[in-house]
């Protein structure tokens, strides 16, 4: 007796688009998060597509991606929200359900079965429509008891969406709000190894910094928040260079009458 196996549901490939730097979400994850979010991205669709076309959030995950690629588990959680609020993946599905998918990720999904000739369906979680030749999951229901299901529970109203209501916070007032964030700030405490009043301090820094630049508002809170982290994240890189600098110098005149490269080299007084 012969056995059907089971549909294999996960990918061994998926294509890389030539234009996916040119991908404007793309570009603002590198421009909010720095060049490493690239690789954190593509390794959560190396995971996704290894099992199908979603994955469920998992406390974790963020620990997983942090041993495969030598970040911090704090900035993983900050790619990935940031992944969340620039569309690459489903924020609203995330927030139901706990799961990272995106349609982009179900029709790549699709399309890539359909090459290799393989039987594949988004069912659970379908965030793409007829047009792209999804097939329905079956109720294993005839039409009359379709019928009848239909009559005896029909869907509640939706109630109408809230009108839509511009951002209008000031830069001013995004650097007051965002010292009143304490969550927020508690994070940034353990990522930056800084105390509240020393991030305070670099708020009201980055306030002057943005106005020189002539920003005077950001597209949202959450996008001054992302703008902030990785302007402090540059700032404090340099001081630490900085910092480095200053300590060799200490040393070296520490060892004795050692010259510079740049100063002047006289031997007026040694004799």
């Amino acid at each position: 007796m012969n056995m059907a196996r089971t549909a294999k549901q996960g990918l061994g490939y998926f294509p890389f688009d030539i234009d996916f730097f040119q991908d404007l979400r793309i570009r603002k994850l590198i421009k909010y998060q720095g060049g490493k979010a690239i690789t954190v991205y593509a390794l959560l669709l190396c995971l996704i597509y290894k099992d199908g076309y979603y994955i469920r959030w998992d406390e974790e995950l963020p620990f997983i991606i942090s041993e495969q690629t030598g970040y911090d588990e704090a900035y993983i959680r900050e790619v990935i929200q940031c992944c969340l609020n620039i569309g690459l993946f489903a924020k609203e599905l995330y927030k139901a359900e706990g799961v990272l998918t995106s349609k982009g990720i179900q029709v790549r999904y699709m399309n890539i079965n359909r090459l290799c000739k393989r039987v594949a369906t988004v069912t659970v979680y379908n965030l793409i429509t007829d047009d792209t030749g999804t097939d329905k999951p079956s109720t294993g229901t005839s039409r009359k008891g379709t019928a009848k299901k239909r009559t005896a529970a029909k869907k509640p109203k939706e109630p109408p969406l809230p009108p839509y209501q511009p951002y209008t916070l000031t830069l001013d007032e995004e650097i007051e709000a965002l010292k009143n964030e304490t969550a927020w700030l508690d994070q940034l405490q353990v990522l930056h190894h800084m105390d509240v009043e020393e991030l305070c301090k670099r708020l009201d820094e980055f306030r002057l910094h943005c106005a020189s630049d002539g920003k005077e508002r950001h597209e949202s809170l959450s996008d001054a928040k992302q703008h902030f982290n990785n302007w402090l994240r540059i700032v404090a890189g340099k001081k630490q260079n900085e910092d480095v600098t200053i300590r060799t110098e200490q040393r070296n005149k520490r060892r004795g009458n050692i010259l510079r490269a740049d100063e002047e080299k006289t031997y007026g007084g040694t004799f």
